[in-house]
């Protein structure tokens, strides 16, 4: 028997204070990316041990933005989106792909919903003075089963396009993170600690955003949506 619609069944969403640097010591809010070494993930909880789950949609964030340009259209940054999924203590293999036109935020997968979190209320990036657009990434109807208890990996990530007047360099993807303490908001799972992965999805080992351009820890801001099975 299935219960009733999706509904959000693991929330560690976009923190809602203490943001940007006008919070000083206490921002909240951070962004990660590994350039050309690989990707960043993380991982999640659905449910309790002992029961059977159907994720329906993953949600996550971005922010591509650069001090240069703000992109107005995920597709003049990028020219897919990904999302990679995996089971507890392995590599991650790529769930869902789709195509993004330039110049637009159309996708050739119509199940990746895309949209401008800052158009609909959301507060802009901020980074050394410059405001930058977050985009929410929707990777809905994935039927994807689970096991409740569980640790489950995953990871989004886009191919960057070349960027203008700079040989060999691509525009790199950007992860929205939160420092759990500060987000007052639901941050569930979170544990201070991201994962790294090769660009081939093998895992590469534990990642703490404290020491390493940041002075604290952080976790990929994700949202789960889906319905318990029995």
């Amino acid at each position: 028997m299935f219960a009733a619609g999706p509904a959000l069944v693991m929330d560690r969403g976009l923190p809602q204070a203490n943001l940007n640097s006008a919070s000083g010591d206490y921002r909240s809010n951070i962004r990660w990316s590994l350039y050309e070494s690989g990707f960043l993930g993380d991982d999640f909880t659905v449910g309790a041990a002992g029961e059977h789950w159907v994720i329906d949609t993953i949600r996550v964030w971005t922010v591509p933005g650069i001090t240069e340009k703000d992109p107005e259209h995920l597709g003049d940054f990028y020219q897919d989106v990904r999302l990679y999924f995996g089971e507890p203590e392995g590599g991650l293999t790529p769930l869902v792909t789709g195509r993004l036109a330039s110049g637009s935020n159309e996708i050739s997968n119509p199940t990746i919903l895309i949209s401008d979190a800052t158009a609909t209320g959301g507060v802009p990036y901020e980074e050394f003075g410059t405001n930058m657009r977050v985009w929410q990434i929707d990777f809905t109807q994935l039927n994807l089963k689970v096991q409740g208890g569980l640790k489950y990996r995953f990871a989004s990530w886009g191919l960057g396009r070349p960027i203008p007047n700079k040989v060999d360099k691509t525009y790199a993807w950007f992860n929205a993170a939160s420092h759990a303490p500060l987000a007052v908001a639901k941050q569930e799972g979170a544990d201070g600690e991201m994962l790294l992965f090769t660009s081939g999805g093998k895992f590469k080992g534990v990642f703490n955003g404290k020491g390493a351009g940041w002075e604290k820890a952080s976790d990929i801001d994700v949202q789960v949506f889906g319905h318990r099975v029995e």
